[in-house]
């Protein structure tokens, strides 16, 4: 039994002796009944300070699962920020490898209209010279040309609708040529001695770097002016002289 229903069940006893004892007892009754009711009072007391003590360590036990409680549900807040840091990282790893895929396809189209455009010029220029036998003629025909020309045409439709995607995940290309070269965005892959060109400057592009918001997608490959050599300025003088 508890020390609640103790203390209860001790009043009850105590108020059905008073109610069976209600006749005016005699004068030993009244000294029995003093006994057992200081007896019982006695007991109330001890019971009221079990009591207490019960009351005091279940505040006690409340408190410490209270706090319990919210260390549990300050670790949770943890664990999720964490999960969803995680999973915006995992998110934008994914995001710049699908990027990155999609590189090759706009080199490749950026080749496929270079030489295009290539093959075009040399044709016109064949064309234009008139020599030509009569079995190649038929290559260097308006309606040929028309055809080349169309083709090249989508390939240009195809890699502006690509740039565009790109651009809207925000990936533009790296500028090259005629900048200066920084390793936090270009890979040397050959370096040149020329007269026109100050050193550390890129002179050409071997290929097309990108970069996002975020950091660089690809780096650029180009090819930079080096240091004058001290044979290149002695050339140099000799053809001034």
């Amino acid at each position: 039994m508890s020390d609640r229903r103790l203390v209860w069940a001790t009043l009850a006893d105590l108020l059905s002796q008073v109610e069976q004892k209600g006749s005016a007892p005699t004068a030993g009754a009244n000294g029995k009944n003093g006994a057992q009711l200081e007896k019982l009072e006695q007991e109330i007391r001890k019971l009221g300070k079990t009591q207490y003590k019960a009351n005091m360590l279940t505040e006690s036990q409340a408190d410490r699962l209270q706090s319990a409680l919210q260390s549990l549900q300050e670790q949770q807040s943890r664990e999720d920020r964490a999960i969803e840091a995680l999973i915006e990282k995992e998110v934008a790893a994914a995001k710049q490898e699908w990027l990155s895929a999609l590189l090759p396809t706009l080199d490749g189209l950026d080749a496929a209209i270079a030489n295009g455009q290539q093959y075009l010029a040399q044709r016109d220029k064949v064309a234009q010279s008139g020599k030509l036998k009569a079995e190649q003629t038929y290559l260097v025909s308006p309606a040929d040309r028309a055809k080349l020309a169309n083709w090249l045409d989508g390939l240009r439709m195809v890699r502006e609708r690509l740039l565009s995607m790109l651009a809207s995940e925000g990936v533009t290309p790296i500028p090259t040529v005629g900048h200066k070269f920084d390793p936090y965005q270009h890979v040397a892959v050959e370096k040149i001695t020329a007269d026109d060109g100050p050193p550390g400057v890129i002179a050409a592009e071997e290929r097309r770097g990108y970069r996002t918001p975020g950091g660089v997608l690809r780096y650029a490959e180009v090819v930079v002016y080096g240091k004058k050599t001290e044979s290149s300025k002695q050339e140099k003088e000799k053809r001034l002289a």
